[in-house]
This record gives structure tokens, C-alpha cells and sequence, in this order.
């Protein structure tokens, strides 16, 4: 008898364990991933540029980053990006591009030696932060021009935008990361445009040296 109970909270005590500790599965996000530009180039330049990978500090990882208002780093552990930020930046970078229609062609990093234009850059900040009346999604990005031949920079600019979250989740830290990003990207990408133009047609309109 003895035995049995000792058996029976035994049992008991292993299932309440389980219980305390649910299966929690981890969710995985992406950015919006909708037309970035609605009126793109008729006409395009003669030119390709490339899109390098972009550089971002260690604590920017898949995990969804919190920092609140005294600084203090955390992480949602369940909430993640289907890739590195950095990664999800850069391809929204290369889609808007794309999508002004201004270049012959717009390539990844690993193609950077053929192209006659290159864009480089740092992220800043990809943080959800809280404190004060709402959490926000704080997007920060230095991006910068350069002409691939002769590595001069032709343009470059900082952005940073700032969105209000509907909601403490996940869910609502990417839809608002999400705009954050297109906003800055978009903005960005009609600047790029607009100095690649100016150098191509510069040059073309120089006499070529014998």
C-alpha cells in the first residue's frame, strides 16, 4: 500500500511538471512582402548595380529584439524572423530597386564585380521598444553609393523610422518592423536612383578619352 501511494504521487508530482511547462512553439516572421514602388521608371539606365550584404551588430539575430527605456536588451524567445534582419532588409532593398525599373539590372552581393554600381550599408537599429504610452519598432539604416570601378561614393544617407505597435506580440512587432523598413527603403531607393541617374549621365555625356 505504501508503495502504491508513494508510486501514485510519484505520477502526480512528474505530471504536474508537465503541466507547468507547456510546449511552446516558436513562430517564425517575415516582412511585408507587397509592391514597394507604384510608379516605376520607363526608361531604364544602361547600367547594373548590386546590393552587398549589409552589416548589422552581433545582438541583431532571428530572435526578435526588446530594449526598453533604460536600455536593457531582451529577447522574445518564441518570436523570430525567418531570417537575419540584415538578410530580410537587403532583399527588400534589392526588390525596390527592381521595382523602380531604373537599372538593366539589380543583382546580390555575390555579382557585385560586374555591376557598375554598388550599394553598402550598416543596420542600426531593428529593436521593438517599450516604455513611455506604446511599444515601437524602431528601424535605423546608413546606406551609401558607390561607382564599382573607381569606388567613389556618390551618395550617402541615414534613415531611421519609427512605428507605433497595435499590440505586445510578435505578430504586431513585425507588422510594424514591416513598415518601418518600406518606409525607409523606399525613400532610400528613389535617392539611389536618383544619383546613379546623374553619375551615368555624366559620364555618357563626357568625350571618351583615346
Amino acid at each position: 500500500m505504501r508503495r502504491t501511494i508513494l508510486f501514485l504521487l510519484g505520477v502526480l508530482t512528474f505530471a504536474g511538471c508537465i503541466s507547468q511547462n507547456p510546449y511552446i512553439p516558436v513562430r517564425r516572421y517575415q516582412l511585408d512582402e507587397s509592391p514597394l514602388i507604384t510608379a516605376p521608371r520607363e526608361k531604364a539606365i544602361e547600367a547594373t548595380i548590386a546590393v552587398r550584404d549589409l552589416r548589422a551588430r552581433p545582438r541583431y539575430e532571428q530572435r526578435m529584439l526588446r530594449r526598453d527605456a533604460a536600455g536593457e536588451i531582451t529577447y522574445r524567445e518564441y518570436d523570430r524572423w525567418v531570417e537575419q534582419p540584415a538578410d530580410l532588409v537587403a532583399e527588400m532593398l534589392r526588390r525596390a530597386l527592381t521595382e523602380t525599373g531604373a537599372f538593366k539590372n539589380v543583382c546580390p552581393a555575390r555579382f557585385a564585380g560586374s555591376s557598375q554600381y554598388a550599394v553598402d550599408g550598416d543596420i542600426i537599429s531593428f529593436d521593438e521598444v517599450s516604455g513611455g504610452k506604446e511599444n515601437r519598432a524602431v528601424f535605423a539604416v546608413r546606406l551609401e553609393l558607390t561607382r564599382a570601378d573607381d569606388g567613389k561614393i556618390l551618395w550617402s544617407e541615414m534613415f531611421e523610422k519609427s512605428v507605433p505597435m497595435t499590440a505586445d506580440s510578435g505578430a504586431a512587432t513585425a507588422e510594424a518592423m514591416g513598415k518601418a523598413v518600406r518606409e525607409a527603403v523606399t525613400e532610400a531607393a528613389g535617392k539611389i536612383v536618383a544619383a546613379a541617374e546623374q553619375d551615368f549621365n555624366t559620364r555618357a555625356s563626357q568625350p571618351k578619352q583615346e
